[in-house]
């Protein structure tokens, strides 16, 4: 079965999860494999205010943890070769957010960015890749992991055949919905997947929801048509400038061959200005551009 409006659109994510902390907990858990508690989910962006803002941002998903932990959620769907760059810039905002002036270090609480690619970012098999910072001389010690990363390549994933009796996987299946037969295995392997299911189903049946979601993809279709407008339009105008400069070039090679020539034959500079139309300062310009030397004035 298709499914146009599946989880993994930003909207939905961040509408369902917001709506559900219970299914984002076990998620959350799933991913981060240890038993986790939701203590308030942030969101960067209301949902109630994207009808008024078309000029979208990221639509990530923000949590606190009970003990303190800051968990970004982010859903990638097209590789714009950026994507590291862009996690550690997360990365040192939700740092850089946590300290008022004045207070310690010590009250920094660890950072988690959480991001889900529906490409592959690496050639290693995981499709659930995360990070640790090691000591280069002893590489079994860690060090400065209050900054932890964890990337899910959902192709990948839809592309092996995944242990469907793993939470995480059943939750992926479900994320991804590409592949109907493991998001039916999910569902009978986990009651809560069901449920959630059911839930999902509720909520793109939803007029606003809907909406929301081609509004923006309208918006970002807008702005792919707008770039590559431009692109071609830079393209053009680059060729036209070329054509400027090369007939430009071929003028003034005609103009030294023949100022050569009118040399050659013993004209003098004040000669050769009458005859070609050019000033004696255009005429010694073409030839200082050329290192040509002139025995006459």
């Amino acid at each position: 079965m298709a499914y146009n409006l599946k989880l993994k659109n930003d909207i939905i994510f961040k509408a369902f999860f917001s709506r559900h902390e219970n299914y984002l907990e076990s998620f959350l858990s799933a991913i981060l494999n240890r038993k986790i508690e939701i203590k308030r989910v942030l969101h960067d962006v209301r949902l109630e205010q994207l009808t008024r803002d078309m000029k979208y941002g990221v639509l990530d998903l923000e949590v606190i943890l009970e003990n303190g932990e800051i968990v970004n959620i982010e859903m990638q769907l097209k590789d714009n070769k950026n994507i590291e760059k862009r996690t550690i810039f997360y990365a040192s905002k939700k740092i850089v957010e946590q300290l008022e002036p004045g207070e310690h270090f010590e009250n920094l609480k660890k950072v988690i960015i959480i991001t889900i690619l529906d490409y592959s970012l690496t050639d290693f098999p995981e499709y659930l890749i995360d990070t640790d910072r090691v000591i280069t001389t002893h590489k079994d010690h860690t060090i400065n992991n209050d900054v932890k990363y964890y990337y899910i390549e959902l192709d990948k994933f839809r592309n092996q055949n995944p242990d469907m009796k793993d939470t995480l996987n059943q939750w992926l299946s479900f994320l991804d919905m590409e592949r109907g037969d493991l998001l039916e295995m999910a569902k009978e392997e986990n009651k809560e997947i069901k449920e959630a299911f059911e839930e999902y189903e509720v909520l793109t049946g939803d007029a606003a929801v809907k909406r929301l979601a081609e509004l923006k993809r309208m918006s970002e279709l807008e702005e792919h048509s707008a770039l590559t407008v431009a692109k071609q339009e830079g393209r053009e105008a680059g060729i036209q400038e070329g054509k400027k400069s090369g007939i430009e070039e071929g003028k003034k090679a005609a103009q030294l061959s023949i100022i050569q020539n009118l040399l050659n034959s013993g004209m003098k500079i004040d000669e050769i200005s009458k005859i070609t139309g050019l000033t004696q300062e255009e005429i010694n310009d073409l030839l200082d551009n050329k290192n040509i030397h002139r025995d006459n004035n």
